[in-house]
This record gives structure tokens, sequence and C-alpha cells, in this order.
């Protein structure tokens, strides 16, 4: 199977954290700021980058749950 450190965390803390980056990216996408000026930062990519690599992980629990059957 092909991953990463993320395979490794629990489907419990993979939910809360992708929960929290969501937050993040969505208060920064209403920080008052120009849209030009958030789709520009690159801790906005970064943190959207990293909830999609948690997205992806949780995809994987989930497939592998059901080849367990």
């Amino acid at each position: 199977m092909e991953g990463n450190l993320f395979d490794k965390v629990s489907n419990e803390k993979l939910d809360m954290l992708h929960g929290a980056l969501s937050e993040v990216i969505s208060d920064m996408r209403y920080a008052g700021e120009s849209v030009d000026a958030t789709f520009t930062d690159e801790a906005f990519w970064a943190c959207l980058s990293i909830r999609n690599m948690v997205f992806a992980a949780l995809r994987r629990h989930e497939i592998n749950k059901g080849c367990r059957l």
C-alpha cells in the first residue's frame, strides 16, 4: 500500500485534524483580506495541501477497512 505517516494515525485523530485545518482555511479566506492576497499566501496553500493529504489518508483507511472484510 502506498501511503505516508498519516496512514499510521487513527481515523478519529485524522478527522479532528481535518476539521481544524478546515477552520483555519475558512478563517484565512474570510479574514478581510482580498481574495488575491489569500490565494497567494503560502501558509494558506500549505494548510490546504496538508488537509488534502489528511483527507486522502482517511479515504485509504476506509478503502482498506472494506477490503479486510
